[in-house]
């Protein structure tokens, strides 16, 4: 049988193309290698916890998510609009005055930064939140460390907030992302809230999954070539279409197409702890690394967020570690605990260890120059295109994006 589109991936980018196309009743398949659909957002029951793949949040500014999603049942459960950011012993809150006014004075008085580093966020706030998100990606370009040296932000406050808090959401400890990418999430936690759905981030790409026919998706289909409408899967059948969808990772791509490994992938350790401790702040909010020491970047208490992460009672800890050099430490588990012993004391090595998730390709670098994810990358060949994050930015919001454009320039194509 032949398909109008073949897709290869059901990741968000696979399946919003997919749910694009079945609005304008062109036919389709989707081919996913895996056992269910979401690609690096998956969320794993065990031992009564929800534990997505590496901590990941859903920011309720991101437009596709609006126009893709039924965000109502999400049931989506907010963070704190603030930080702890542990620095030189202590724990320092930074919080929105607008929602936890409790914390004015601390967070004027916080060694973290000055008044003129304050009066900077406010004009950066404002800044980004001007004009139509996509003008960011026209703006000038360059490293994300630099821009915030010109924006008049002192080296303490970079490294003690930033450093930490771009390194939570890039990956990236040097900062050196592109600012057109701080400019975008800056813009993303001034307008929206980061949140958690009650069922885990898994609960996404069930929910894109759920509105297509149970036939669309063939999981366990692992595609081993492409060659122009004609997509082998590795137990040599073959599946053919007018067009072919490459929605799948930077990793697999280059691989299916052919192409020299970039060689461009951030890596990060999630590690899961159990415990009945709470840590020693009202809000959980989320902590920062502001000292630069030791292995963990930031800590989650998603359970403390949206109770169902945690069916005993317990809070759920998810610690992030930063780096390739981490994924195969073998005493990764005891540096992590005598860091948060350091932190939160004695109590830490009662924490139960659940399970530890080494993602060796969780995000590919973003450094300048990067791509406008509102322009698709120029099609592959006649009958092959590519949507997500090749040639793009990774991201839910653009893999929802590409996904469903990809989509609208074949039904231009085929109809």
């Amino acid at each position: 049988m032949q398909y109008d589109v073949v897709i290869v991936g059901a990741g968000l980018s696979g399946l919003s193309c997919a749910l694009t196309l079945q609005k304008q009743k062109l036919s389709f398949i989707v081919l996913e290698s895996g056992e269910r659909p979401g690609g690096r957002i998956q969320t794993d029951l065990k031992d009564g916890f929800q534990l997505d793949h590496g901590f990941q949040v859903l920011q309720t500014g991101y437009p596709e998510a609006g126009r893709m999603l039924e965000i109502q049942d999400l049931n989506l459960q907010r963070f704190p609009a603030g930080v702890a950011i542990r620095y030189n012993g202590r724990f320092h809150i930074i919080a929105d005055p607008r929602h936890h006014p409790r914390y004015i004075l601390s967070t004027l008085a916080s060694p973290i930064g000055t008044l003129k580093d304050r009066l900077a966020m406010l004009r950066l706030a404002r800044s980004v939140c001007q004009g139509p998100l996509s003008e960011i990606f026209t703006r000038p370009e360059t490293q994300t460390i630099d821009f915030l040296r010109q924006q008049g932000f002192s080296q303490g406050f970079i490294q003690r907030f930033f450093v930490p808090f771009f390194a939570g959401t890039c990956l990236d400890p040097s900062i050196t992302a592109s600012s057109r990418v701080l400019q975008y999430i800056f813009r993303m936690f001034s307008q929206g809230d980061a949140a958690l759905p009650t069922k885990g981030m898994g609960d996404i790409p069930r929910q894109l999954a759920a509105k297509l026919p149970t036939e669309a998706i063939h999981f366990n289909s692992k595609v081993a070539k492409v060659d122009g409408g004609i997509v082998t899967l590795t137990d040599g059948s073959q599946i053919h279409g007018r067009r072919v969808v490459l929605a799948t990772s930077l990793a697999a791509i280059e691989q299916l197409l052919g192409l020299p490994a970039s060689l461009s992938s951030l890596g990060e350790s999630c590690l899961y702890f159990a415990s009945a401790w709470r840590p020693p702040f009202r809000e959980p909010f989320l902590v920062l690394n502001g000292d630069g020491q030791g292995p963990v970047n930031n800590i989650a208490f998603p359970s403390l967020v949206a109770p169902h992460y945690s069916t005993s009672g317990k809070t759920l800890i998810a610690a992030v570690v930063l780096g390739q050099s981490y994924l195969n430490s073998e005493n990764l588990e005891q540096q992590v605990r005598s860091q948060c012993i350091d932190w939160f004391g004695n109590a830490v090595q009662d924490w139960d260890h659940i399970q530890t998730y080494h993602i060796k390709h969780a995000l590919p670098e973003q450094t300048p120059p990067t791509a406008n994810p509102y322009v698709l990358p120029k099609p592959v060949s006649e009958k092959v295109r590519i949507c997500g994050e090749y040639q793009s930015l990774p991201g839910i919001q653009w893999a929802l994006l590409s996904g469903r454009q990809t989509a609208e320039v074949l039904v231009t194509e085929l109809c």
